[in-house]
């Protein structure tokens, strides 16, 4: 029970406020226009304390809670645009093995199987089969807190630093589209704003890739989680 509560919520809280970070910043570039990277700095220092320190990271937690269903939107959208597959097998693959499963002899060996078939065998079995993967995550993560709660709480962790990835790759692609319009509000377009703007949607893909990477993880503790302790009970 002390290991299980400290699942997803505090994971989520740290989550929620680094991921709001690059939109802080795209707001203060709309607010302050800067000329360089150095006047950006100054500023903050300018208006440094602890009081300002916590109220930017309440500020970010929020920002990076609220859009949170806005990002799930994002990520999806570019899995798709970059075929990108979140899921530990393609998805659709355990469900479409159900009707194949159906049309053997009830008296197969089950060790003969490969392991997707002898996973879809103990997830009828467990907790029936759903028609869809995000059902099949929510049951089975519900299995797990009953009956393998570490996997459950790695998984939580996995899926925390998911969010984090995914908003902060979403904060990073709004604040690669204010750049532009700090340039035209100050007036200047030099090579750093440029190199910033550059930086800013390559690190965007790149948190976008360790989202995935994270997301599969979460995917995979919950698959094998759930399929050694269908076994062991």
């Amino acid at each position: 029970m002390d290991l299980f509560k400290f699942a997803l919520g505090p994971y989520e809280f740290f989550a929620a406020i680094i991921g709001g970070v690059p939109l802080i910043l795209a707001i203060a570039l709309l607010y302050n226009p800067a000329i360089s990277l150095q006047d950006l700095i100054v500023a903050v220092q300018t208006s440094f304390s602890i009081q300002v320190v916590i109220a930017l990271a309440f500020v970010s937690y929020l920002l990076g809670g609220l859009v949170q269903g806005g990002t799930w939107k994002f990520f999806l959208a570019l899995c798709h645009l970059f075929n990108r597959d979140y899921h530990y097998f393609q998805a659709g693959v355990l469900l479409d093995r159900e009707e194949w499963l159906n049309g053997l002899a009830k008296d197969v060996d089950p060790k003969t199987l490969d392991f997707e078939d002898r996973l879809v065998l103990l997830l009828r079995d467990k907790i029936g089969t759903p028609k869809t993967m995000n059902h099949l995550y929510s049951r089975v993560c519900s299995y797990l807190k009953e009956h393998n709660r570490p996997s459950i709480v790695t998984a939580d962790l996995y899926q925390a630093t998911h969010i984090m990835y995914r908003s902060i790759s979403f904060g990073l692609l709004i604040l690669a589209g204010v750049l532009p319009i700090n340039m035209l509000r100050v007036g200047m377009i030099s090579f750093e704003q440029i190199a910033l703007f550059v930086m800013s949607l390559v690190l965007s893909y790149v948190a976008f890739l360790r989202s995935v990477s994270f997301k599969r993880w979460y995917a995979r503790e919950v698959l094998l989680g759930f399929y050694f302790a269908a076994c062991d009970n």
